[in-house]
């Protein structure tokens, strides 16, 4: 093979896996294929690989220019991407309610400036807007792969300048970045996730293939030349797509990632596009005419499928028949964009003259959407249907404790110990459990029975199956043991249990052996076995598709109507089906308060306890109860209710 070549070879089966990444990604996005995400790591490894065979062999010619390079970039990037998020703005201008277009605007900008990454992780926490809200989310994958563009061509020419043992060097580069990725992994997540340094070592894979592609004399021992090393090298998309099918099946959004768990796909990856003897078996995968035409139109494919998905999500249209319009309508105006867009604009040269105009022009068009993103997202820019409007911000300041229970979190049960302080010594006490639900009932309920001379003790934990010991989440298990231990300690005269049931019903770490109505009953009665006299378990509360603030304007304010005191439209039908399967398992010796009896009547659920908006909604999301939506439900159903159980 010769060491320095100018130009790759098409290969279409680089196509056939671009198609398998990005048909991963659109099934996990729609049909929540369980590993689907994995498909981003794959394009990592295919970019890194084709831009480090690019650079390498340009340097190796000694004819690498740092301006054409950025220039090819922004060539083959910049145009479908402003398309799409020019058009995304303008459908998000007559669609979308106030606080889901400001929102826009302001990814808009970070994702023409490719920092999406970077906003992503300074928002990323459980009381962060779900990502269902987030039209340009897709795009932090995009902003990871042009920081990379951006230093590693930089780190390139220092390499080939400075150094002679230049694949030592890669893979240091590599192993540190990867090392890095496993600590933020542990210790911080989010950051792990979004970061590009953590990130960077799976796009550094993929050029340590191409180096090893173009210098194979550089392979120590001449490892390839060995039997294992032959037999690896003839089966080495068997064996890279077997990595791929096991790492889609075995993770899931709940899995420790990036971390040890990336590896398989970037090495899957890398064995599948490492050069070898005729694979049948490949050629039929990958080469098929039909995959290849995905592979080439994927750019589009994941550019258009996301925002789609989501503006029919935020528009209400939220059906299986919406899904499908908004899956085939990502694959045509793809095609579109490869035919209209992308192909007339590759066919422009990169010169040395050229390279200077793309630039130039790629720099004033980014400023120009920035800018408009940014004042979308001001306020600045008003829409005379905004005007009547509620906001959907609510900014009430929550009081009381509650425990965050992440695994990078550690939860520190001295300040918790400080949270179960005595105010009414000689009166009762009553435990507050359960997750940000019972957080947000804490706000109300607090002043009610303080008002009785009755203590309120909230201890809820986020993240976590209440009370269960087999939360596979260990820092959830630890924190209910010293539950149990703070019942068996204080011996309270009641504990209340209130959480979002039907989340917890349908959480990958569930752990308990029996189905999640019938393990809470049980664990209701542990707790008498521990001490605790008397147990509520309080029911679901009635919950809201998208959140209720945007039900109400995008189905009555915005039409013209007045805001209902009741209704059904927009509530999420499963949270009303809750009350049935948890009475059905009710256990005796455990209370129980229907919240669906208490809110729901023929002429719908509540929505609002007096007139003053958001604060006076009963819930300002799905589900979270407002400061005097908490009040009113002590004042008028729960307070109430402790108290008869009191006497």
């Amino acid at each position: 093979m010769k060491n320095i070549v100018a130009q790759q070879a098409y290969r279409p089966e680089i196509d056939g896996l671009r198609a398998l990444a990005v048909l991963l990604v659109v099934s996990y996005h729609y049909f929540a294929v369980r590993g689907g995400f994995v498909g981003v790591d794959i394009f990592f490894v295919i970019s890194g690989y084709l831009i480090s065979y690019q650079i390498f062999a340009d340097l190796d010619r000694g004819s690498f220019s740092l301006m054409e390079f950025y220039a090819k970039r922004i060539r083959r990037i910049f145009p479908p991407l402003l398309l799409m998020i020019v058009a995304t703005l303008i459908a998000g201008w007559l669609l979308l309610l106030p606080t889901d277009f400001q929102s826009l605007g302001k990814h808009a900008a970070a994702g023409v400036m490719y920092v999406s990454n970077l906003l992503l992780w300074t928002e990323a926490g459980y009381f962060d807007a779900p990502s269902g809200y987030k039209p340009f989310l897709h795009l932090w994958s995009l902003g990871i792969e042009e920081q990379f563009y951006l230093t590693w061509p930089l780190a390139m020419i220092l390499l080939y300048r400075f150094v002679r043992t230049k694949l030592s060097v890669l893979l240091v580069l590599t192993a540190l970045s990867f090392v890095l990725s496993l600590i933020a992994t542990v210790k911080n997540q989010d950051l792990a996730f979004y970061m590009p340094v953590t990130r960077f070592w799976e796009l550094a894979a993929g050029g340590v293939l191409a180096y090893c592609t173009l210098h194979p004399s550089a392979i120590p021992g001449k490892c390839f030349d060995l039997p294992v090393g032959r037999w690896l090298r003839g089966y080495s998309f068997e064996i890279g797509l077997s990595i791929l099918v096991a790492v889609v099946l075995l993770v899931d959004k709940n899995s420790a990632y990036p971390g040890f768990w990336a590896l398989m796909p970037v090495i899957g990856t890398c064995l599948i596009l490492v050069r070898q003897p005729e694979s049948v078996f490949k050629q039929k995968l990958l080469t098929q005419p039909t995959m290849i035409l995905i592979g080439k139109i994927s750019y589009g494919i994941y550019l258009w499928h996301w925002p789609l998905l989501v503006l029919m999500h935020l528009s209400d249209q939220t059906s299986g028949l919406a899904k499908m319009i908004a899956l085939v309508l990502s694959f045509v105006l793809a095609y579109l964009t490869y035919r209209l867009v992308e192909i007339p604009v590759r066919s422009i040269a990169v010169t040395r003259t050229s390279a200077i105009r793309f630039i130039v022009a790629g720099g004033f068009a980014t400023v120009l959407v920035a800018v408009g993103g940014l004042l979308f997202s001001s306020g600045v820019l008003h829409r005379s249907w905004d005007e009547k409007l509620i906001h959907t911000q609510y900014s009430e300041l929550a009081t009381g404790c509650a425990a965050d229970a992440r695994p990078d979190q550690t939860i520190d049960y001295a300040k918790m110990t400080l949270c179960e302080k005595i105010k009414h010594p000689g009166h009762p006490s009553v435990f507050l459990l359960g997750d940000s639900h019972a957080f947000g009932l804490y706000q109300g309920l607090e002043p009610y029975l303080d008002g009785q001379d009755i203590n309120l003790i909230g201890l809820p934990a986020m993240y976590c199956t209440p009370l269960s010991l087999l939360d596979k989440r260990a820092t959830c298990a630890q924190y209910n043991r010293w539950l149990q231990g703070e019942i068996i300690r204080l011996r309270p005269e009641l504990v209340v249990i209130f959480a979002h049931h039907l989340l917890w019903a349908e959480d990958d770490h569930y752990g308990e052996p029996q189905a999640y109505a019938a393990y809470i009953w049980q664990a209701a009665e542990q707790l008498k076995a521990l001490g605790a006299r008397q147990v509520l378990v309080i029911g679901q509360m009635p919950t809201w598709v998208n959140s209720l603030p945007h039900n109400i304007n995008l189905n009555f304010l915005r039409k013209g109507l007045a805001v209902p005191i009741r209704t059904m439209t927009g509530i999420d039908p499963a949270s009303l089906n809750v009350d049935a399967t948890m009475i059905a398992s009710r256990l005796p010796g455990v209370e129980y308060l229907s919240l669906r009896e208490a809110l729901c009547t023929s002429d719908g659920c509540l929505t609002t306890v007096g007139d003053q908006y958001p604060n006076d909604l009963l819930v300002h999301d799905y589900g979270h109860l407002t400061k005097n939506g908490a009040r009113f439900l002590a004042d008028e159903l729960i307070g109430r209710k402790i108290l008869t159980l009191l006497k």
